[in-house]
């Protein structure tokens, strides 16, 4: 018998990805609040996670959470929200749930530290609301001893039907694609990022392999500079970088090594093979 699984954020970037490729080996039930205003996929049910109630959740072995203020952006002006879903309703919620909860994390926990950073690496005290909700959750379910898997994302690239443009290799790409240029600041800062399909095929993983304790994995394919990341898309597409004015980021480069060692996995560290990716989903719809 397959796995029942909820996934929560089905119609996000992720969330819609994930669906796609893992709805043949596990009985997937998708849902959304559809709070963002992204394409509706068809697939995905209208419900908000806040609201369901314990005899439903019952039928569910594990549930992928997808759900939460997504990122800084998001959650500074709305911090309010921010907390009550990336925190209050994530508890509220593991309370009712007997399963086992995936949920996503990021790895812009590490944002005030230089160099590489484990999963073990002390963060220090948060600097914006939604780096504050995503260390405390974590600190939270390891305190209660939850059954629950905190995910810490680099950049998510790479191809979905409800893609963000705007993303690093996604926006360089689109812009080499329809501009002939890629646009770069920052360049000798470091940035993780992590291939969607890799995203994907750890959180397979993660499903099939049963695990009694909660853990904190960094996922990332890759780390590299943003200089370096331009020049891979200004060579393939034979077009040239546009300097833009330095900005105040972040700068640091995220260990995958517990995630490979447990799961004996290998990240797609290939920067052509993501771009490729992008390229032939962007041409389909260019």
């Amino acid at each position: 018998m397959r796995q029942k699984i909820l996934l929560v954020g089905a119609n996000g970037y992720i969330g819609s990805q994930l669906y796609k490729k893992l709805k043949h080996k596990f009985d997937i039930y998708p849902i959304d609040n559809f709070f963002r205003k992204t394409k509706k996929q068809k697939f995905v049910k209208k419900k908000d996670y806040r609201d369901l109630k314990i005899n439903f959740l019952r039928k569910f072995s594990s549930c992928v959470w997808l759900s939460g203020h997504s990122s800084v952006q998001q959650s500074v002006p709305d911090p309010f929200g921010a907390i009550d879903n990336n925190l209050n309703g994530l508890i509220n919620f593991k309370k009712i749930f007997k399963g086992r909860l995936i949920y996503a994390s990021s790895g812009s926990v590490y944002s005030q530290i230089t160099g590489m950073c484990d999963e073990d690496t002390p963060i220090g005290d948060p600097t914006n609301i939604y780096d504050f909700t995503k260390v405390t959750i974590d600190k939270y379910f390891q305190l209660t001893k939850a059954d629950c898997v905190s995910l810490r994302f680099g950049t998510v690239i790479g191809a979905s039907d409800n893609i963000r443009t705007e993303l690093l290799l996604n926006n360089m790409t689109l812009d080499a694609l329809t501009k002939k240029k890629v646009f770069l600041a920052n360049p000798n800062v470091f940035r993780p990022i992590l291939f969607i399909d890799d995203l994907v095929n750890a959180v397979e993983k993660i499903v099939s392999k049963r695990n009694s304790k909660q853990i904190i994995y960094n996922l990332c394919s890759t780390n590299l500079r943003m200089i370096d990341y331009a020049r891979v898309v200004s060579k393939k597409f034979n077009c040239k970088i546009v300097k833009l004015k330095n900005t105040k980021t972040y700068n640091f480069k995220m260990s995958n090594r517990r995630f490979c060692e447990e799961f004996s996995f290998k990240f797609t560290k290939n920067i052509n093979k993501i771009i490729d990716n992008l390229e032939n989903f962007y041409l389909k719809r260019l």
